[in-house]
């Protein structure tokens, strides 16, 4: 079964997630089977083997880390009209592999230098008696990595959908997310109330749940993304015709 695309207006987070659920009840069968197999094939990257844990490390690296990418994109196909495969799920592995594991490398020291300078100031901050600016800078130190994490969430549509290198990547997805950062941040906020009430639900609910809260963030990126589902770059120019 498939769904038309959804109408291009104004990116909002309750119309996100509208049309979030019309794809959720759409494909609840297929978006279900792709988390609980994104799920399943990360529980070997949380075993120990007695090996100071540098086997699940590697795997998450280079396993679980573009399966990451790899959901984001099930559930971008989803909310462009086509019915989503299992296959989707490993679109990273083909289209973007080296890349991935690089953005999973990058991501984090990518927030931790960001942060740096912060650091550097709360430390001077708590040699002298500036009470007021250790607590201030305490809690722009929470606030930040939420912040990061708002401007850097286009990076597995950018990667997967759009093929950007690892470094690209991560400034286009802070370019892209600059006029949206406040509805990502309410449907981050919302998915937070989504899954509590999942929770509610004897546990069961948390998996339509989790889904709906990927489907409004791809929707909102598919409200701003310049290139629609199978569209294709324009010629720079034409060739004159023939008289």
């Amino acid at each position: 079964m498939e769904t038309n695309p959804h109408d291009q207006d104004a990116p909002s987070v309750l119309g996100s997630y509208a049309h979030g659920w019309d794809i959720l009840k759409a494909h609840f069968g297929r978006l279900l089977l792709a988390l609980f197999l994104f799920l399943i094939l990360q529980l070997p990257g949380s075993m120990d083997v007695g090996d100071g844990g540098l086997l699940s490390s590697l795997y998450q690296l280079l396993v679980v880390g573009p399966l990451s990418f790899g959901i984001s994109y099930t559930f971008l196909v989803a909310v462009r009209g086509r019915a989503p495969e299992v296959s989707d799920l490993f679109a990273p592995f083909q289209r973007a592999y080296v890349s991935a594991i690089a953005v999973s490398l990058l991501l984090p020291i990518v927030i931790v230098v960001s942060a740096l300078p912060l650091i550097g100031a709360i430390m001077l901050a708590s040699l002298g008696d500036g009470v007021g600016v250790l607590l201030a800078g305490a809690s722009l130190l929470i606030v930040l990595p939420i912040y990061a994490t708002v401007r850097l969430s286009f990076i597995p549509y950018l990667l997967v959908d759009e093929g950007l290198g690892p470094i690209e990547v991560l400034g286009e997805s802070w370019a892209r997310t600059r006029p949206v950062q406040l509805q990502i941040l309410g449907i981050e906020a919302l998915s937070a109330v989504v899954l509590l009430a999942g929770l509610l639900l004897l546990v069961i609910g948390v998996f339509p749940a989790m889904i709906l809260a990927g489907l409004a963030l791809a929707t909102l990126y598919d409200d701003v993304s310049p290139l629609g589902p199978e569209e294709e770059d324009e010629p720079a120019f034409s060739q004159p015709t023939e008289p």
